[in-house]
């Protein structure tokens, strides 16, 4: 009886993705990244290979994959810092929009050129790293969504994504 639970649980786990059991499953292995490079604003990042990456904007300032699954996301982007905006102001507007949505931050962390923001929005999680250009006239966005039930899953991509998010 035991191992008859055991075989369906390796089942739910590992061939049906959408079962509830899923966030149980890794959702990319260490060697599964692959390098987004945007030649616009001249920056690059580790994304996960199996990542779905959708249509790219016109002005080319970035770009968004989606999870397999269609429950997670990864988006970054760039712009030109026109309203000269220094990472202390840009985080606190951030925190502000963010609060104003009802989302929840958990984590805040920042240093002289960058800001990280971490959270629960409803039922997701939602990390966002913002890098300026050592000039000042560039900000770089790192965004990551997922389901809160799919936090253990989602460590490695956060962490690869934003250790690699770099201008070139």
């Amino acid at each position: 009886m035991r191992y008859c639970l055991c075989i369906c649980v390796i089942f739910l786990c590992v061939l049906c993705p959408l079962s509830p059991f899923s966030a149980l499953v890794p959702i990319v292995e260490a060697s599964d990244f692959s390098l987004y490079a945007n030649t616009r604003f001249g920056y690059e990042v580790l994304v996960p290979a199996a990542f779905l990456p959708q249509e790219a904007p016109t002005n080319n300032d970035g770009r968004q994959f989606l999870a397999p699954d269609g429950k997670g996301s990864l988006a970054v982007f760039a712009f030109y810092n026109a309203l000269e905006m220094t990472p202390s102001t840009l985080l606190q507007e951030r925190m502000a929009e963010l609060r104003s949505e009802g989302v929840e931050i958990t984590y805040k962390a920042a240093k002289d050129f960058w800001f990280v923001l971490s959270g629960i929005d409803g039922g997701e999680i939602f990390y966002e790293k913002v890098l300026f250009s050592r000039d000042g006239e560039t900000i770089l966005t790192l965004l990551v969504r997922y389901p809160a039930v799919q936090k253990d899953g989602y460590e490695r991509i956060v962490t690869q994504a934003s250790r690699s998010l770099a201008f070139r």
